[in-house]
């Protein structure tokens, strides 16, 4: 499964420009210095190397770099907080980040252009910028971006902080996303099995491997809104005065972000609950009720982007706006086809036909845009429980109970409340590293 922001990377800083003149004579304070600057050129080079490669081990490698320079930058902070009347008059230092969501050249918001056009067109690394129209969608690079991303620079060691962080989530995300694209597309369409007679039925082993690499996935994506929540807290008072040229660092963007990870995380924990129930005899009212939440969580992230477009930045990705507006109509459309089953149920067959049209044309609008990352999920919904059920409520309607078909602006007004959500972010913690 394919992730919806740009790969960070990042310029190489020296640790001469990091020591503070009053300190010069310190050998043991630059050894320490150089030591950080060293792993920060070794996380350096995996976030680019990682570009060419969506592999679990290569992002691994990626988050273990990451998370090995935070623990030596979390302690230059600390002392640089602790101490910092000998860090007047530091050396002029630039770091350098591109951004994951904003590029050079303007784009045109337009939420009806394929989703990896722009990124086909501008992807460095020798790759393929991520063209999903390609045979191997799930082998493809999670990541794009390359040389149009819209760099920022700033001297403040809060921007460096925020920006590595966001890596780190980013990288956590990206390996939960991996994970889910390593199962067979059917991980989307756990409806299939429970509403269709004779649907395929995966076997007990593949249930099993399926749901610990989806527990698995929804931990990364919690830890990654830990982060995230961490940015907001303790880094983002810090450089609020910082005028930084892209919105990556905007509390808004990553409140944004938080949200979807938990919504993502949600997503999957419905699937282990769903596939963990052998018997398939719980309520349709229950999971419509959790997806509904699920899409409210969506669309809550995709008001806070067009918030940000709202300013200066009118040429975010066009992946995230795409990613959140097919997951939202896929998301909704999967709820409204357990409510046509609840309404069927309480033969109430007008609205059982009226939600089922409706999700039916969602997935269809999602379907005929074939480079969406949630185009296998329409692909299997249509071919699977929903024809066979759309039929059978319409003939039921037909035969039996002679209703009117609410209109869509109706079924809409008739949603129930989403159910409240069961993930919440893993509280991110700086390694306690002191000076030796």
């Amino acid at each position: 499964m394919r992730y919806y922001l740009w790969n960070p990377k990042t310029k190489v800083i020296s640790a001469g420009s990091l020591m503070p003149p009053a300190l010069q004579a310190d050998t043991e304070l630059y050894s320490r210095i150089t030591k950080m600057c060293s792993l920060r050129e070794t996380m350096r080079e995996r976030l680019k190397q990682q570009s060419k490669s969506d592999d679990l081990s290569t992002i691994g490698k990626v988050i273990s770099a990451i998370q090995t320079y935070l623990s030596e930058l979390h302690w230059y902070v600390s002392y640089m907080e602790d101490n910092h009347e000998a860090f007047n008059g530091v050396p002029h230092i630039e770091f350098i980040w591109k951004s994951t969501m904003v590029s050079r050249i303007q784009e045109k918001v337009n939420l009806s252009r394929t989703l990896f056009t722009s990124r086909s067109k501008t992807a460095g690394d020798n790759s393929d910028g991520g063209n999903a129209g390609q045979a191997s969608t799930l082998g493809s690079r999670l990541l794009g971006g390359g040389s149009k991303q819209r760099k920022i620079q700033s001297p403040s060691i809060y921007v460096e902080l925020g920006f590595t962080l966001q890596a780190l989530a980013v990288a956590k995300c990206m390996c939960a996303y991996s994970r889910v694209a390593t199962l067979d597309t059917e991980i989307e369409c756990e409806t299939i099995n429970i509403m269709t007679p004779g649907s395929r039925v995966i076997s007990e082993e593949e249930g099993e491997q399926g749901i610990d690499a989806l527990k698995r996935a929804s931990a990364e994506l919690r830890e990654a809104a830990g982060v995230f929540e961490y940015i907001i807290e303790h880094v983002l008072p810090h450089i609020k005065h910082v005028k930084l040229g892209v919105p990556d660092l905007m509390p808004e963007v990553q409140h944004m972000l938080q949200t979807l990870a938990l919504a993502d995380s949600d997503r999957l924990s419905v699937r282990v609950w769903l596939r963990s129930d052998k018997n398939q005899r719980k309520t349709p009212n229950i999971p419509a009720n959790l997806l509904l939440g699920i899409q409210e969580r969506y669309s809550n992230a995709y008001s806070a982007l067009r918030t940000v477009q709202g300013g200066e930045f009118r040429h975010a990705s066009t992946d995230i706006q795409n990613y959140m507006r097919d997951g939202q109509q896929v998301i909704l459309a999967q709820a409204m086809i357990y409510l046509a089953q609840v309404h069927s149920d309480s033969q109430k067959f007008g609205n059982a036909v009226g939600f089922m049209r409706d999700a039916r044309e969602m997935l269809t609008e999602v379907k005929k845009r074939n480079q969406s990352v949630h185009v296998k999920t329409a692909e299997m919904l249509l071919s699977g429980p929903l024809e066979p059920l759309y039929s059978l409520y319409r003939r039921n309607n037909d035969i039996i109970g002679f209703e009117t078909i609410p209109s869509s602006d109706e079924l809409r007004a008739r949603l129930p409340s989403g159910r409240t959500l069961v993930s919440k972010p893993d509280p991110y913690t700086p390694s306690n590293t002191v000076p030796t």
